[in-house]
């Protein structure tokens, strides 16, 4: 009753690029944000999540649900919902490891501790400004020769004393007996992991004040087990650039959480919990930028054209909205996009394309960097990486290569980047016997896992917003449908994924064909292609059970492959009406439609956001 009553004015329900990344993605995260964080309580102390979300998903962890939990990132943490069936405790909420992940490298993949993915420490700054503007402050990883992380490492009892221990960016300890301020005084010794716990911050640890949970209350604002865990440093001074300052700041490290002190902050804000949740997405999505402070993302449309190259082969264009494109790709064979990888940093997006540019007989996906779709593939600075290596072509030395065969004479296509830009769903043929399967990989790993293997024509994947599930095309029963699978992982690491597909659903059962299968920023709407008429029109159905069928497109014309706008409110399409194909744009709801692209060649495939 509780979690009900607090929250009766939350928004439940988000995905990362949907407009709505501030909403709660469970009831149980904003029932356990409303008890510490909400206006009604917070008054003039500091936060202890942060303002609101920023970013939810599924990520990879064994005893979640098809080993996925639902994760929603603050500016101080991360909440967790490993078992949506269990609300015994804190709504079922957990608080992740991060720091001992940002510390140790270790990318925790059960509660096996034993369990993890190995990466390098992270060198984000602790405490103050970010890097770039903070060369002095020490990162994570400076704490590991200090650190309890399944080491046996303990610190002596030190009841009584004072801290005036330094620690600075290469993990050197000093002394500065200045800083040995009265509130420093050692009171704690947590026997578990051997660290001490200076006044000032054990006072906040056990502040209480008011708290909502249903109605406003005095009580102990948190259970500092549960938002910090144990403490796995002793407190140490560092120098950090905070603002336009440089500032003494004492920083410990729990398994949760960071408590920094700064002497000469306001009352209310002296202490406060880091910001561990935008340090912990730094390092481990470097390449998603900084949602907590980035606006919307936007994205171009694209689209591919004959226009130049006299009805031959496709080139890439991008919309200018004044009845032409401007030409993206510019090489002897074709070049069809088909995915983003988004970002809340311009300079992190990708757009993955198909291209038979090393090779004509066969389609590959590479990889196209802002300066080569803005500026175009031959422009000076443009990156064009390519990512699979079917058709034979003997790939560099510096792999590794996902898409590598010996020998091999295969297409890959369609390539799909997941939300969160870590894995790549894509079509091929290397199987052979006709079939056109689904794999999925990580990018930058080896060896691809087959997801799909009847023999029969897959297409068009893409992935439904919180990174759980794949919509795509499929003619395994005679005439192409609009299918919905879960994914299941068996691991999901740097080195690869091993995956598979798991409750398969026909969405659009029927004796027409339907294609083309494209999934709304917010996860609720599919729109696709289907000539139920005889002829290709849009249409929209939800994606829980293919219900809701709506027809966009009414005409003798044929209408194709729809994409949708990143707020999710415009849908593009090609269309033949004028006699040749242009790409169009309409409102979610069939009304404004608008001609793009007016000329005499064929305008097809158009990518929007997804």
């Amino acid at each position: 009753m509780l979690g009900a009553l607090a929250l009766t004015a939350l928004p439940v329900g988000a995905a990362p690029f949907d407009g709505n990344r501030s909403h709660f993605a469970d009831p149980g995260f904003g029932t356990v944000w409303t008890r510490t964080d909400s206006e009604s309580v917070r008054g003039g102390r500091s936060w202890y999540w942060g303002p609101e979300p920023w970013f939810d998903y599924a990520e990879f962890y064994r005893e979640g649900e098809n080993s996925l939990r639902t994760v929603q990132y603050f500016d101080k943490a991360r909440m967790e919902l490993n078992n949506p069936a269990d609300r015994s405790s804190n709504a079922g909420v957990t608080n992740g490891l991060l720091v001992k992940e940002l510390v140790s490298g270790r990318v925790q993949l059960a509660n096996n501790p034993y369990d993890y993915d190995q990466r390098e420490p992270a060198d984000v700054p602790v405490a103050g400004n970010p890097r770039s503007a903070n060369d002095s402050s020490p990162g994570y990883g400076a704490f590991a020769g200090v650190a309890t992380i399944e080491n046996g490492y303990r610190d002596l009892q030190r009841l009584g004393e004072t801290v005036s221990t330094t620690l600075d960016r290469s993990g050197n300890l000093g002394l500065n007996p200045a800083l040995a301020l009265p509130e420093t005084k050692i009171v704690q010794y947590n026997s578990v992991t051997g660290h001490n716990i200076p006044q000032v911050l054990w006072d906040f640890m056990n502040l209480r004040g008011k708290i909502d949970t249903g109605r406003v209350e005095s009580g102990p604002v948190v259970d500092w087990l549960f938002a910090m865990g144990l403490p796995i440093t002793d407190a140490y001074w560092t120098r950090a650039q905070v603002g336009g300052e440089t500032k003494d700041v004492l920083v410990q490290l729990f398994e949760r959480r960071v408590l920094t002190y700064v002497p000469t902050n306001p009352a209310g804000y002296k202490v406060e919990m880091g910001n561990v949740g935008q340090h912990y997405f730094q390092w481990r999505y470097p390449h998603l930028g900084t949602p907590w402070a980035a606006p919307e993302a936007s994205l171009p449309l694209v689209y591919a054209s004959d226009i130049d190259t006299g009805g031959k082969y496709w080139e890439l264009y991008m919309a200018t909205y004044n009845g032409g494109g401007h030409r993206i790709s510019q090489n002897a064979q074709e070049t069809v996009a088909f995915s983003w990888r988004r970002s809340w940093d311009p300079g992190q997006v990708r757009l993955l394309v198909d291209s038979r540019r090393s090779n004509a007989q066969f389609r590959q996906i590479y990889e196209f960097d802002p300066p080569a779709f803005y500026d175009g593939d031959y422009a000076w600075n443009a990156g064009v990486r390519r990512l699979s290596y079917s058709d034979g072509t003997q790939p560099p030395p510096n792999g590794p290569w996902p898409g590598y065969l010996p020998n091999g004479t295969a297409n890959d296509y369609n390539a799909s980047y997941s939300p969160d830009g870590t894995k790549i769903v894509f079509v091929s043929d290397r199987m052979g016997g006709g079939g056109q399967e689904l794999f999925i990989m990580n990018p930058s790993a080896n060896s691809p896992t087959q997801l799909t293997g009847e023999g029969c024509v897959n297409e068009t994947p893409t992935w439904s917003p919180d990174g759980r599930r794949i919509y795509w095309a499929s003619n395994c029963d005679g005439d192409f449908d609009i299918y919905r699978a879960d994914i299941a992982y068996n691991n999901d690491t740097t080195w690869g994924v091993d995956a598979h597909l798991v409750n398969t659903v026909n969405l659009t059962n029927n004796q027409s064909d339907d294609r083309y299968a494209r999934v709304s920023p917010d996860g609720k709407t599919i729109a696709f292609s289907g000539n139920r008429e005889g002829n290709w029109n849009v249409y929209t159905i939800n994606t829980e059970n293919g219900g809701g069928e709506r027809t966009l497109t009414i005409s003798l014309a044929n209408d194709d492959a729809p994409t949708w706008s990143p707020d999710g409110v415009w849908l593009a399409f090609a269309s033949d009406r004028d006699g040749d194909y242009e790409i169009y744009t309409m409102r979610f709801d069939s009304s404004n439609v608008a001609q793009i692209t007016n000329n005499a060649a064929q305008d097809r495939w158009p990518l929007w956001a997804q």
